[in-house]
Formats: structure tokens, sequence, C-alpha cells
């Protein structure tokens, strides 16, 4: 068996060297397809941890008017309690609300000095357990009587509600959206591969047709005689998958280092499982487009 991996080997590379052109194009295709499949991945997970990041503190936050009664709040921070969704709900006075804009504002502290008393207004500040059910709790809030009551006279209730969700919305749907584009020119630069492979499989029976004649004629089983080309079509990807995995992992030590330095305020997972997992992923892709490769062009140009 030895001897005969050996020979497949061999056979492989001698084909390398006579079709060296068609090989470095399957090659090259090969590693653009899977380097963008790469860095697909590489970019969703870095989308994931920023939509985390963001989703952990998204918050609803309900401004209290001047003339609200005690009574309302209170009512309306009960039946916000006792939703399944909400993890916690806090009364912000006045006071502590000034407090936290000079803390924000403290390199600036004459914007705190030309406010005439305290102009900034209670608030109700609701945590929720799960930000992808914040639907549930919005409702709650406006069909709430006490809601329309303690918010400013005259304006629309929904004035005196804020909340992020609408940024989570936004990313998901940019998201999903480059997920799309990069599939599609992931599946073009595959398909691109599956045509080189082919080709360069194709003119490797061509340039063999007589040996392959006489290996016929001997008896060599078919098996024997496909192995060496299925071999071939393998390589290929795993050469251009070699090269696209070497380049991520130039990007990972290289680049995002500086990333994480700039967006220090979300927490990236460049970890080596992750690159490890992208790795065994691009391997796994490219053996599969060589094999389907050289399967197709063996099935069209070599009838045994």
């Amino acid at each position: 068996m030895s001897i005969n991996i050996g020979y497949f080997i061999s056979e492989a590379a001698i084909s390398f060297k006579r079709n060296w052109v068609m090989t470095f194009g399957g090659i090259a295709t090969i590693f653009l397809s899977l380097l963008l499949m790469g860095s697909a991945l590489l970019i969703n997970s870095m989308v994931a941890d920023m939509t985390r990041d963001i989703e952990s503190r998204i918050n609803i936050q309900i401004w209290i008017h001047d003339d609200a009664t005690d009574a309302d709040i209170d009512t309306l921070q009960t039946e916000l309690t006792a939703h399944e969704n909400v993890a916690t709900v806090e009364l912000v006075s006045k006071e502590e609300a000034l407090a936290r804009f000079e803390r924000m504002t403290e390199g600036s502290p004459e914007i705190v000095e030309q406010l005439a008393g305290n102009p900034l207004p209670r608030s109700l500040e609701i945590e929720l357990v799960d930000t992808q059910e914040i639907d549930g709790v919005l409702t709650l809030i406006r069909d709430s009587e006490e809601f329309e009551r303690i918010g400013i006279p005259g304006e629309s209730p929904d004035a005196a509600l804020s909340y992020g969700g609408s940024i989570v919305e936004t990313l998901l749907d940019a998201t999903n959206t480059a997920r799309f584009v990069g599939a599609l020119f992931v599946g073009i630069l595959a398909l691109v591969s599956l045509i080189f492979i082919n080709n360069t499989i194709r003119l490797a029976i061509y340039a063999r047709r007589n040996e392959l004649s006489i290996m016929r004629l001997v008896g060599a089983s078919n098996g024997f005689i496909r192995a060496p080309f299925i071999l071939e079509g393998i390589l290929q990807a795993f050469v251009g998958a070699l090269l696209a995995i070497l380049v991520l992992l130039g990007v990972k030590e290289f680049v995002f280092p500086n990333l994480q330095q700039a967006l220090a305020f979300i927490d990236f997972d460049f970890s080596n499982a992750l690159m490890l997992q992208i790795s065994l992923t691009l391997v796994g892709t490219g053996v599969v487009i060589g094999i389907l490769g050289a399967v197709i062009a063996m099935r069209r140009y070599l009838k045994i």
C-alpha cells in the first residue's frame, strides 16, 4: 500500500509540472474563494460579538414628567417588574440623573454650570432578560394607562419612551446582507475553482492517454487509474486552502490587534479555537471542491 501511495503522489506531482499553468489557476481560484469564505467567517464572528455587546447594553428608559404622581409611577413600576422578560426596574431621581450628567461631562464643567437648576427628568430604567423579546415589554408599556399620564402633557406618549432596539435591527439587517453577498461571491469562486480543476484533470488525462491505454491492457483496476487524478485535485485544493489559512493567520496577528485597540469597548473573540475551526472548515471545503472537480473531469473524459 505504501508503494501505491508513493506512486499516486509521484504521478500527481508530474501532472502538476506538466500542466502548471492550469494547476496554478486552480490553486489561485481555490485560494481566493476560500480566503473570501474565511474572511466572511471572521467578519461574522466579529459582528456576532458586536451584536451581543450592543444587546447587553440595551435597556428601556421611560422619561417621567415633573407633574407625574408617585402613585402612577409605582403602579407602572410594579406592572413592569411582574413581566417575565424584565430583569430589573430602577427609578432614577432627578438628583441621580444630574449626577450622571455631571460625570459624563466632567471634562467640560462649564456645561453643567450653565444649567438653570436641574432640568433633567426622573426616569424608569428597565433591564431586559432577553433583548430579542423587547416588543412584549414595549407593548405592555404602551398599553398602560399610567404610562400615558406620566409623559409630557400634550405630546405623544412615545415621546417619553427611549430604547435602542432599532440599532440591533439595523445591524442584523446589514449582517444578513453582507452574508448574502459573501455567500454569492464564494459560490461564484467555488464554481470557477471547479472549472479550473476540471480542466487541469482533463489535460492530465489527455497527456497520459497512451499510458492509460497500456494500464487498461495490463489489467490495472479503475481505482488504480483514477486515484492519481483524484489526488491531484485534492492537492490543488489543499494548497489553496493552506495559502488562505496563512493569510488569515497573518491578518489575525497583525491587523486584528489594532482593530481591538481601536474598538476597545467591544471584546472580540479571536481565539485559537476560532481560528482552528475556520481552518478546518476551509480545508474540508477545499478538499470537497478538489474531489468534485476531479470526479466530474473523470466522468466526462476518462471512460473506464
